[in-house]
């Protein structure tokens, strides 16, 4: 039974451990999408790239 419990919580360790790197890396991800959505533009149509304001 003892063995039961550590393993449950073992597991529940694991899934917030998964849960908080899956937050971090998204949040990584949104904050650095911004700058690149913003500097590719159609660059092949003859016309400027599309800048952001800051």
């Amino acid at each position: 039974m003892r063995q039961h419990i550590l393993n449950s919580w073992l597991v529940a360790a694991l899934v917030a451990l998964v849960c908080l790197l899956g937050v971090t890396a998204y949040a990584e991800v949104k904050n650095d999408l911004r700058p690149i959505a913003c500097t590719h533009g159609n660059k092949g149509d003859r016309k400027p790239a599309a800048t952001c304001a800051p």
